[in-house]
């Protein structure tokens, strides 16, 4: 992705991109996060400004629609290399090993398992220190944003 270098100079990394393209229009949706604070609609807007002139110069005539976005309270992971995207963040996976939903903080991600700390196990209404879930354990996992979480500013 040629926008990459430019977003990590700011401190962004790009988390998604889609794009649509529908006769003479196109358009592209990104999702992005900083690397040191949560991301702004500031951060958004400076992303828009650095990228919208360059895709509309590389589409010509089409029209270009360009949504700049956070990832949201709750996304839904679309592959194993956002765990490595959300270190630090709460997330909720569906451990089939256990049968039931998990919810930690991420730890680390290597290619083939996360390590995930704060853990509670929702079924059993267990909570665990640490534990290693298997990406190939892994149905489903989004964030998973904890509104008593934030008395640690984040």
């Amino acid at each position: 992705m040629e926008y990459e270098p430019l977003l990590e100079a700011m401190g962004i990394t790009l988390v998604d991109i889609n794009r649509i393209d529908r006769g003479k229009s196109v358009t592209v949706t990104m999702v992005i996060v900083a690397k040191e604070a949560e991301v702004s609609v500031d951060h958004c807007a400076k992303v828009y400004r650095l990228v919208y002139p360059r895709m509309e110069l590389q589409l010509g005539e089409r029209d270009l629609q360009l949504e700049v976005s956070t990832p949201g309270l709750q996304r839904t992971f679309k592959d194993v290399y956002e765990f490595g995207l959300f270190t630090g963040k709460r997330v909720r996976v569906y451990d089939t090993s256990k049968e039931a939903w998990v919810s930690g903080i991420i730890a680390q991600a290597d290619q083939t398992s996360v390590q995930l700390s704060q853990v509670f196990i929702e079924d059993a209404k267990e909570m665990i220190e640490t534990m290693s879930v298997a990406f190939s354990d892994i149905q489903k996992a989004k964030l998973d944003y904890r509104w008593e979480d934030d008395s640690h500013g984040n």
